[in-house]
């Protein structure tokens, strides 16, 4: 594969919408071809699994990973009476939750940040069974370098429950008892690797990749045999430290920090990968840094590349395509065409033709947009190393074709300093700041996918990182930072309904269906981010919506800055 010269980040500011957003990345360099579907093109909406709406049977409601939900109980005109079904306290040991549920026949299924996975009953909030498995959380230095875990969820197949460990480990329990099938290692987490990631479970194999782009882990994204958890294939983002681009050392990057989408009417595996390291420091690694902060296309059977698109070449400012990305039908040109998208943490989201990899629209920026690359000084980035999405997946809408991305608007100082001394640590050859006379807050942005433009943009008082759901009744879910949970109206933005929980959000929610009744339900607790920047109470908690429960009201946390 080639790779492109990288080119000026372009400054521009949200009002300009998409001026100089072709700017900021690379096209992708070549591209091999994969299969299409004249049939599959014909389809205007082509839902995944969860199409009847009754179950949300994998991490993004349907394989194409798109966050919708066809229920459509719960709509624009009734929302403002959704109230708590039933909520449950997570234990407490457990905080900064970042766990996205699945829900299959009535059960859910949903994680805590010390790799605990419990089974609910959807209906009733009772416990069905509890898997505590006995993982050292003592060899790594956890998300972003902070020093803590979070996990993000599990994959359900073939009577399976499938979950990564914080400690490296790929992990199989039985999805009626819980108990226990096997274990196996994935990675050696002496080197600072960790897994937060919820895995991604299709036809016999089981996929996941390593997280600590930060740490100087070199990335990969593997399969699994979902028999026995033995090696199918792996494929390495970054070359060897010492080889290719790599500086010798502790060095690497391009790491995998959410569940890979499996397209499965091609049976090809997409995957966002992180920043390169060290991170904002790029003299000793020349280059566009191949294939960090990229879209990668694999086989999902053999693992061989299909085409790359990197999102920012030789990033100096920690721009990983850190979001899951989706696939979708949408038209460009006035074709239908199948579309991969992904929201970075650069702050654009780009939408990409699925079978050439390269750009269908002028990536769309999402926050404020400043960039000039670091000096030992410091220079004032926008947004910054934090990101314009973080790790939280976007939705789309196949009743409009439309994306809906959630955005952390806060731009940060960059400092060049000294590069990671040993493997383990911290990777980031600097410092970011965020001056504190600067605003902190989040953004929804709506995204027509047939034509690149924006179709409306919310700025909200705190951080979105969460990700979003979208549902058949015209509304779009995603929760702040600080604890309020939103209900947009999908085609125009409009805030329909909103309620303060407590407690910080880090994840999006779902919607299921039992017994004719539609439930909203997230797993509240808040992330790093959250207790780092004191913008919310952290906890862990399970809390279920319908409409006609009993009203929402705020609940405790387990410590943070408070209210």
């Amino acid at each position: 594969m080639s790779w492109r010269a990288p080119r000026a980040l372009a400054a521009v500011t949200l009002a300009a919408l998409t001026a100089g957003a072709a700017a900021c990345t690379s096209s992708g360099g070549t591209a091999r071809s994969v299969p299409s579907s004249a049939a599959l093109l014909s389809d205007a909406v082509r839902p995944g699994p969860a199409a009847a709406g009754m179950t949300w049977p994998v991490f993004g409601g349907g394989t194409d990973n798109t966050r919708f939900s066809a229920l459509g109980q719960i709509t624009t005109g009734n929302v403002a009476r959704l109230g708590v079904a039933w909520s449950k306290p997570l234990g407490q040991f457990s905080s900064l939750n970042e766990s996205y549920p699945v829900m299959i026949g009535r059960t859910v299924y949903l994680t805590t940040s010390t790799d605990e996975v419990m089974a609910f009953d959807a209906a009733t909030g009772v416990r069905n069974w509890s898997y505590a498995p006995m993982v050292d959380f003592s060899l790594s230095r956890g998300v972003g370098g902070y020093g803590v875990a979070v996990n993000r969820g599990v994959a359900i197949s073939g009577g399976k429950v499938y979950l990564l460990t914080f400690d490296d480990r790929l992990r199989a329990v039985s999805q009626a008892t819980g108990e226990e099938l096997w274990s196996t290692v994935v990675a050696d987490a002496h080197t600072g690797a960790y897994e937060t990631s919820a895995p991604t479970a299709w036809q016999d194999l089981i996929f996941g990749g390593d997280s600590g782009s930060e740490d100087g882990v070199r990335g990969f994204v593997a399969a699994y045999h979902a028999a026995d958890g033995s090696p199918a294939w792996r494929f390495w983002t970054v070359p060897a430290p010492g080889q290719g681009w790599v500086p010798k050392g502790p060095h690497g990057g391009g790491t995998i920090y959410m569940p890979p989408t499996i397209d499965t009417s091609t049976g090809l595996l997409y995957a966002g990968t992180g920043n390169p390291s060290p991170a904002i420091v790029g003299v000793s690694r020349p280059g566009a840094d191949l294939y960090t902060d990229s879209i990668l296309a694999l086989r999902a059977r053999t693992g061989k590349l299909a085409w790359y698109h990197q999102q920012v070449a030789h990033d100096l400012w920690d721009y990983d395509a850190a979001a899951p990305v989706m696939v979708f039908n949408t038209v460009a040109g006035g074709k239908p065409v199948r579309a991969v998208a992904e929201a970075g943490k650069s702050g654009y989201f780009f939408i990409i033709d699925a079978k050439t990899g390269k750009n269908l629209f002028a990536p769309v920026p999402f926050v404020t947009q400043h960039h000039t690359p670091p000096t030992s000084a410091g220079t004032l980035e926008c947004p910054g190393s934090q990101g314009g999405s973080q790790y939280g997946p976007a939705a789309f809408s196949p009743q409009t074709r439309t994306a809906f991305v959630t955005g952390l608007n806060m731009c940060m100082m960059l400092k060049v300093g000294p590069v990671s001394p040993g493997s383990g640590e911290k990777d980031f050859g600097g410092t970011a700041t965020v001056p504190p006379d600067l605003p902190q807050t989040g953004t929804v942005t709506a995204v027509d996918t047939t034509t690149g433009k924006v179709r409306w943009h919310v700025t909200l008082p705190y951080p979105m990182i969460g990700g979003a759901t979208a549902t058949a009744g015209g509304l779009v879910f995603a929760g702040d930072a600080h604890g309020t949970l939103y209900a947009f109206d999908a085609r125009t933005g409009a805030i329909r309904w909103h309620a303060y929980l407590g407690i910080a959000i880090g994840a999006a929610p779902i919607a299921y269906a039992v017994g004719g009744t539609e439930y909203i339900a997230l797993v509240a607790g808040g992330s790093p981010l959250s207790a780092n920047y004191h913008w919310g109470n952290i906890g862990a908690r399970m809390i279920v919506l319908r409409l006609g429960g009993s009203p929402v009201r705020p609940y405790p946390g387990t410590g943070g800055p408070g209210a």
